[in-house]
This record gives C-alpha cells, sequence and structure tokens, in this order.
C-alpha cells in the first residue's frame, strides 16, 4: 500500500545498534527530564495560594531539580561525577516538599512530591553501578520525605492521626517502594544481559583467537611433517640408492670369478630397489594426504612377500593385526626392510624369521635371520642401525641387537603401548574388562 511505511533493513539495523548501544538509556532520561519539567510546574503553580515565600522556594527547588537533571543527563558523564548533584537533589526534595506544604495540611491533602521523589530517584537509579547505592538512595529519600510529613502533621496538631488514616502517606509510601523494587529488578536483568551479551562477545573472541591460533599450529604442523618425510626420503632413498649402486658393481666384478657371489649381490640390490621404491610410494601417499585401504598386518606381509617373490630367500613371519599411528607403523616397517637388506648383504642369510606382538602395555618386533652372525665384541652400529636405535629411544621405546658367529643375527624391538590406536586401545580395555 502507498501510504503504508514499510520498516527496512537499514532501519531495523539502525534500531538494534541503537538500542544494543544503549542509547534507550538516555531517552528514559530525557522523558524524566520531561515529566520531571511538567511536575515541577504543576507544583510551582499549586503553591500560589500557600503565599509568596512558599511559591519562591517550591519553584525554586523545581528550577534547579530541573537544572540538576539537565546536567547529569547532558554534561555529567560518570557516575561518580554526577554525586555532588544527587546529594543536592536530596536537599532540593526536602526544600520542595516542605514548601509545597507550607501551612497547609499534608496529612488530608493531594501532593504530587512523591511523584517528583520518583522521578528523581529513576535517574540515579539508571546511573548507579550497583543495588546497594540505589537502596541507601531509596531509604535516604523516603526517610527525608517521613519526616518532611512527620514535621507537617506536628505543625497542624495531626500527628496522633497522621500515619494511621493517611491515605496520602500509604500511596507515597506504596508508590515508591514498589518503583524501587521494580525498577531495578528491571535494570539489574537489563545489566545482566548486557554483561552476558559482553561474555558471549568475548567467549566468541576468544574462539576466534583459538580457531586462528590452531590453523596456524596446524600449518606449522603440517610444513614440519613435510620437511620431515622430505628429509626421510632424501636420507633414506639416497643411502639405499647408493648400497644398490655398490652392490651392482660388485656384482659385476664378481660375475665371472664367482658367480653364486654376484647373484647374492644382485638379490641383495634388487631388495634394496624394491624397498626404496616402497618407501617412496609411502611418502608421496603421506604427503598427499591419503592412506592406502589396508591393515597394518597386510601391508607388512606384502613386504614380505615381495622380499621372497623370485628369490631364493625363505621368509616365515606371524604377525598380530594391531593398529598403530602412522609414525609407529613407519619406524616398523622401515626397520623391518632395513632388517632384511643387512641380513641379505652382511650376513649373507637366505631365511628370515618376522614376528610382531601385542603385548599389552608395548608392542614388540622380532626379526631374526640364519645368516653368518657376528662376534658381538666386534660388532658396530652402521647408520642404518644407529638410526633405528635413536629413533626407538625418540619413541619412549628401546632395541636390541644380537648375534654369534654361525648363529645369524637377531634385532628385538619394543615401543609403548600409547602408539597403539584409540581402536586398539578401546578392544584391549574391553577384553580387560
Amino acid at each position: 500500500m502507498g501510504g503504508e511505511r514499510q520498516n527496512t533493513p537499514e532501519s531495523n539495523g539502525f534500531l538494534r545498534r541503537f538500542f544494543k548501544d544503549g542509547n534507550y538509556l538516555q531517552v528514559i532520561r530525557v522523558i524524566l527530564l520531561i515529566l520531571l519539567i511538567v511536575l515541577g510546574f504543576v507544583v510551582s503553580v499549586s503553591a500560589v495560594r500557600l503565599g509568596t515565600l512558599a511559591v519562591i522556594m517550591t519553584s525554586s527547588a523545581a528550577f534547579m531539580l530541573i537544572f540538576s537533571m539537565v546536567m547529569k543527563i547532558f554534561v555529567m558523564g560518570s557516575f561518580q561525577r554526577k554525586l555532588a548533584w544527587y546529594v543536592l537533589d536530596s536537599l532540593l526534595l526536602i526544600v520542595l516538599t516542605f514548601f509545597s506544604s507550607w501551612q497547609v495540611s499534608i496529612v488530608f491533602n493531594t501532593s504530587y512530591c512523591y511523584i517528583i521523589y520518583a522521578l528523581v530517584l529513576s535517574e540515579f537509579y539508571l546511573s548507579a553501578p550497583t543495588l546497594r547505592d540505589n537502596f541507601i538512595m531509596f531509604a535516604v529519600n523516603l526517610a527525608a520525605y517521613t519526616v518532611i510529613y512527620a514535621t507537617n502533621a506536628v505543625m497542624n496538631n495531626e500527628f496522633q492521626s497522621a500515619f494511621d488514616i493517611s491515605s496520602e502517606y500509604v500511596l507515597a509510601l506504596i508508590l515508591l517502594t514498589l518503583h524501587f523494587v521494580m525498577f531495578n529488578f528491571a535494570m539489574t536483568v537489563s545489566r545482566k544481559n548486557k554483561q552476558i551479551e559482553q561474555n558471549l562477545k568475548k567467549l566468541e573472541d576468544s574462539r576466534n583467537e583459538l580457531l586462528h591460533a590452531y590453523e596456524k599450529l596446524e600449518e606449522a604442523t603440517l610444513i614440519e611433517e613435510r620437511n620431515r618425510i622430505a628429509k626421510e626420503i632424501h636420507d633414506t632413498a639416497g643411502h639405499t640408492l647408493t648400497t644398490v649402486i655398490m652392490q651392482t658393481e660388485a656384482a659385476k666384478m664378481a660375475v665371472e670369478k664367482d658367480p653364486e657371489e654376484a647373484k647374492r649381490r644382485i638379490t641383495a640390490a634388487n631388495i634394496q630397489a624394491k624397498n626404496c621404491l616402497e618407501e617412496l610410494r609411502l611418502s608421496v601417499h603421506l604427503l598427499s594426504g591419503r592412506r592406502e585401504n589396508t591393515t597394518f598386518k597386510d601391508y607388512l606381509e606384502g613386504i614380505l612377500e615381495e622380499t621372497a617373490d623370485g628369490t631364493y630367500l625363505t621368509v616365515r613371519s606371524k604377525i598380530d593385526d594391531i593398529e598403530l599411528t602412522a609414525e609407529a607403523e613407519r619406524f616398523i616397517a622401515n626397520t623391518l626392510r632395513e632388517g632384511i637388506s643387512n641380513g641379505i648383504r652382511h650376513g649373507l642369510s637366505t631365511a628370515f624369521f618376522f614376528e610382531l606382538k601385542d603385548m599389552g602395555t608395548y608392542v614388540e618386533m622380532l626379526l631374526s635371520d640364519n645368516g653368518c652372525g657376528i662376534d658381538m665384541a666386534e660388532f658396530k652400529e652402521g647408520f642404518g642401525l644407529s638410526g633405528m636405535r635413536a629413533k626407538a629411544e625418540s619413541m619412549g621405546g628401546m632395541i636390541q641387537f644380537s648375534s654369534e658367529k654361525g648363529e645369524g643375527f637377531e634385532i628385538r624391538l619394543s615401543i609403548p603401548g600409547k602408539y597403539k590406536t584409540a581402536k586398539e586401545m578401546g578392544e584391549a580395555d574391553s577384553n580387560e574388562n
């Protein structure tokens, strides 16, 4: 309709901002000021019949109350700066109440002074920071009104019946008390809502900061993990390919003099190359964030099958179906590959036994071969074995190397059970219960 006025999003947004910023309190103060001007004029006009002194004192008190309200609303900002004006208000209310009933019975006549009390107290309630301050101001002014009322009753010889039959005092008492209770209840609710809004805003800001920090941490962790994998690819691939080159060179030199030795060298180089390829493939999967749809047990068995496939090697295994963290699975797989490669190259092994057991509080890996073995008194850990030990210790586990001349070589690795996944831990707890 052409005559209808629609609420636009802009106007609604303005209203929300207006009330959100607390400007509605200023509007209430202005309304109180207007009402005070009207009531002050009414009381001043009513005092005309009481004589010149009553008119002067009543009008002056009303004007000063209005001026005080203007100063508090438009000039004085903080509650502390308004305190002197509140003291002046209490004195002016006493003067106004006393002279507006000058030589007239307040007991049997209607007065509007208690309404002016309510208006002045309303502005105080809006500004005071605590309920205790409001109660003190209410009690002081109610006591002042009671004293003026009793003084007037004494002056008119009505004290005996003043507090028994006067509807004026009872009405003032009820109005001021209800005004105090309802106004302060509304202000308490308003302040609590404002405090809740502020707390929610702080919580939202804190949440946003935490999300931002988490994103930064996640990004830093991702970069660190990628750098670690890249370094591991470099170290592992470089070491493995160097070994493959050395093995093929040695095989080339021995192919005519010792064909069996050349065959072993080529087999070892082939296994090393396969392991290197598998390592690179796994690293690429980790970098791309993908995980193969196989269990860890199947993955280990795949490594063993690739080792034995097309070679003279014999491999037996006993593997528990355990799911570990990516770090732990990667470490065990690398240890298995390195152990097999070392057994072939250094121990001339033709058979291997691999075992992975879930011991509850820890996971144990065993790899043994039938190689020529070594005297442990002469044993020195090379690059691969020392790397295994450092990694095991960094994870809170331990690794042992044992061997004897002609008795093969054995690697025994233990890592804490905390590296089992949540699913594995839950199943273990269920079994215990």
